[in-house]
């Protein structure tokens, strides 16, 4: 296969410019021939994967962050082509939510046999796409703070400074969320619309969510005191935060989501517009290379 690699120079604090060096030299042992290119944009980015069939490319990896893989999104639903991910940003959930191993050289290794899976692809009010998590309320304050690099470190330790900042000035807020038809109305903390388990750095919000099972799982924090969610807060590491009384999980197909507030809605750890929203599953899949023991449907050669 003739593959492209895409590097993300910025991602990471840098790690994917960082880690090159090793990952030309671990790719290297593959038979599959590599073209490695730097894009400084994520514009540039894109046109690079929508250039990449007319080049004879038959994959994508994207080197970078959640970030990296969301802004690349629409060009890879353009083409079809299927990618492949090395984790070089703070919270690397997409990697969790692939099953991909933990470190560069075995994620190299594997695409020496790489596999695809077929993983649905939902949308946010028809345009923008996403892979993992949108979100809005008090997970999109942390998010925010967050990309402002308020949390001072990466990955986990990062986004618990977060939370903590973003608790002291947080206020809930009313909601009006239809799921499949089905309308309720909530004062809510924070609502989430998953096609996977992970985000923000190893949070499992949606323990039963699976990314190629044509719908999407809804955690809804609803009103409670700050001292009570920091004091559930770490449960959801583990996916145990299911259980509170004032939690409710739901599932469904076309989710919708409208408050009197403006508030702003991100997914995939980037900002994604503002309040109203609707979340759709439709028909869109993209190809994901991953190990083969993650529901392999179909080999590349």
């Amino acid at each position: 296969m003739k593959i492209l690699v895409i590097i993300n120079p910025v991602a990471g604090s840098g790690k994917a410019l960082r880690r090159l060096t090793g990952v030309k030299r671990w790719l290297s042992q593959s038979s599959h021939d590599f073209i490695y290119e730097i894009s400084s944009t994520s514009d540039e980015m894109r046109s690079k994967i929508r250039g990449a069939p007319a080049r004879g490319i038959d994959a994508i990896i994207l080197s970078g962050g959640d970030g990296t893989v969301h802004q690349a999104l629409p060009a890879i639903a353009e083409t079809g082509l299927p990618f492949g991910y090395l984790p070089c940003g703070r919270g690397n959930d997409f990697a969790r939510n692939i099953g991909l191993p933990p470190d560069l050289k075995s994620n190299c290794a594997f695409l020496s046999t790489p596999s695809f899976h077929r993983f649905d692809l939902p949308s946010i009010n028809q345009k923008t796409p996403f892979v993992a998590v949108a979100y809005v309320g008090f997970d999109g304050e942390v998010n925010r703070l967050a990309n402002a690099h308020k949390g001072y470190f990466g990955g986990t330790l990062g986004y618990i400074i977060c939370v903590l900042k973003a608790l002291k000035n947080f206020k809930p807020f009313e909601v009006e969320i239809t799921i499949d038809g089905h309308t309720l109305r909530e004062r809510v903390m924070m609502v989430s619309v998953a096609n996977a388990p992970f985000y923000g750095g190893g949070m499992k919000i949606a323990p039963q969510a699976i990314m190629d099972d044509g719908v999407l799982d809804i955690c809804i924090v609803k009103e409670i005191s700050k001292f009570e969610l920091l004091r559930q807060f770490p449960k959801v590491f583990k996916g145990t935060h299911v259980t509170h009384p004032r939690i409710m999980m739901a599932a469904g197909r076309t989710i919708k989501i409208v408050s009197n507030e403006e508030r702003d809605l991100f997914a995939d750890g980037e900002h994604a517009g503002k309040l109203p929203v609707e979340c759709t599953v439709n028909n869109r899949t993209i190809r994901v290379l991953a190990p083969s023991n993650t529901n392999t449907l179909d080999s590349l050669k």
